[in-house]
């Protein structure tokens, strides 16, 4: 019994022991303050670091533009962090008032002709522009809703987000309902896959979008807390649509009207000024790069008192013209025999000249199938599907491997459709679609918001394989 006793008296000592909290040494403890430190301070501080960019970015692009004798900076010994930004939401808001009207629309009608004759421009600007009229519109389901889905596998889960229904000629192959679903990157979330997502497969996640992009940028670090779906009011057969019809429409208040005409003004100003924009970067990018290797007794900028934006770009065109009218002569194919067989002489240049060539030829011969055709394909699952364009056919020690006839299809990423990957794909597992390159690649940058119009003659009507496979 006292053994028993004296255990335990042992086994209280040993509890009495684990119960005394251990003593925090001071290089510990300091430690743990500069941990909390940072805790406390790196939100607030990146938040306001965020937002001060954001401010300064746009003050120095608008406030240059203010008349002194407008600007108050003019009459104060201290500047106004902050004016631009002002200055740049009454503006859109003046403009969306503005083009409410009349004149407004006129205007813009106009204004859409002209930039309709531009080759170039008009693609980027009807693609921006429905870009925008889908985002900013009031009914848009474009990243409104998180989901969960099986991806890459089954049995794999990601996070997605819907941008809208599926429709056209892509849910026209499709045996049943299925959705548009970006699936973003981590920690960089404007990177990801479009991927066309049965319904059954969708599951919808009680979290905002907020949420969502928080949870995927901290790579799972930030989970969002758990929240109970909110049911929905339970009305008797009838009294919606009694409700509906009888209650009357509200008047929007002061704030909601500025609201809508800052949205105007953003939807009428950001597709033809981005479109100017990217112009304009590309002008200026050749424009650096070529007019310093102009003679001075050549360039019309020596004799002018003003520059002339585009003239690279027109010496560029120009070249190109002449070096193609030359190498089409007896003496431009001999330079361009003897400069071959120069380069195939050196070790490393002559592979790398070899496979630019071969791309260049393959890409703008005139039979050539790269890049021509966009298809439909099962990504990275089954009855989980993507846009994919052809590159060609797979030959070589590829296709000997393979046991089916297989084609090359790149699947690019959202919404940077100059990456992605290659892959080889099974004649008989790619369907062919009617929309056009631009049209394919527009849906592919917009994450399924902008969706071509069906062009089959049968909705429905069963699928056919690659023309070109």
């Amino acid at each position: 019994m006292k053994h028993r006793a004296d255990d335990g008296d042992i086994d209280a000592e040993d509890e009495d022991i684990r119960a005394t909290p251990r003593r925090i040494g001071v290089a510990a403890r300091l430690r743990n303050y500069f941990l909390a430190g940072i805790l406390v301070t790196a939100p607030i501080s990146i938040t306001f670091w965020l937002v001060w960019r954001v401010i300064a970015f746009i003050d120095d692009r608008v406030t240059p533009l203010i008349p002194p004798s407008w600007n108050p900076e003019t009459y104060l010994p201290f500047g106004v962090p902050g004016l631009g930004l002002i200055v740049a939401v009454v503006a859109l808001t003046l403009i969306g008032f503005l083009a409410a009207g009349y004149a407004g629309r006129l205007v813009m009608r106009l204004s859409e002709r002209l930039v309709a004759q531009v080759p170039v421009a008009r693609g980027i600007y009807s693609w921006i522009k429905q870009v925008f009229e889908t985002v900013l519109s009031q009914k848009a389901a474009a990243l409104n809703e998180v989901v969960m889905i099986e991806y890459p596998s089954r049995g794999v889960w990601a996070i997605g987000f819907i941008t809208g229904r599926t429709e056209g000629e892509v849910q026209d192959l499709t045996a049943e309902t299925v959705y548009n679903v970006f699936v973003p990157a981590t920690p960089n979330p404007t990177t990801g896959f479009l991927l066309f997502i049965p319904e059954r497969d969708v599951h919808r996640l009680d979290m905002t979008v907020e949420e969502g992009i928080k949870l995927v940028i901290s790579g799972g670090i930030v989970t969002p807390a758990k929240l109970s779906r909110r049911q929905p009011a339970v009305v008797a057969p009838g009294e919606e649509i009694a409700a509906e019809t009888s209650a009357p429409v509200p008047r929007l208040g002061l704030v909601r009207r500025l609201r809508n005409y800052f949205l105007a003004g953003i939807l009428v100003t950001a597709p033809i000024s981005i479109t100017i924009w990217l112009a304009w970067e590309f002008v200026t990018y050749v424009d650096d790069r070529v007019t310093p290797f102009i003679p001075p007794a050549w360039n019309p900028e020596t004799y002018l008192p003003f520059g002339l934006p585009g003239l690279g770009v027109l010496l560029v065109v120009a070249g190109l013209m002449f070096i193609g009218f030359i190498a089409a002569g007896l003496i431009g194919r001999t330079v361009i025999v003897v400069g071959e067989r120069l380069l195939h002489r050196m070790p490393v240049i002559r592979g790398l000249y070899g496979a630019v060539k071969q791309v260049i030829e393959t890409v703008f011969k005139e039979q050539s199938t790269a890049f021509r055709e966009v298809v439909l394909i099962q990504y990275p699952r089954r009855d989980s599907w993507a846009i994919g364009f052809i590159t060609g056919q797979t030959e070589g020690h590829v296709q000997e491997l393979t046991p089916e006839r297989v084609v090359n299809v790149f699947l690019p990423t959202t919404p940077n459709p100059t990456s992605g990957f290659l892959l080889f794909v099974p004649h008989a597992e790619v369907l062919a679609l009617e929309m056009t390159v631009e049209e394919g690649i527009k849906m592919v940058v917009s994450g399924g918001i902008v969706t071509p119009p069906t062009r089959r003659d049968a909705p429905g009507a069963p699928p056919e394989v690659a023309r070109s496979a």
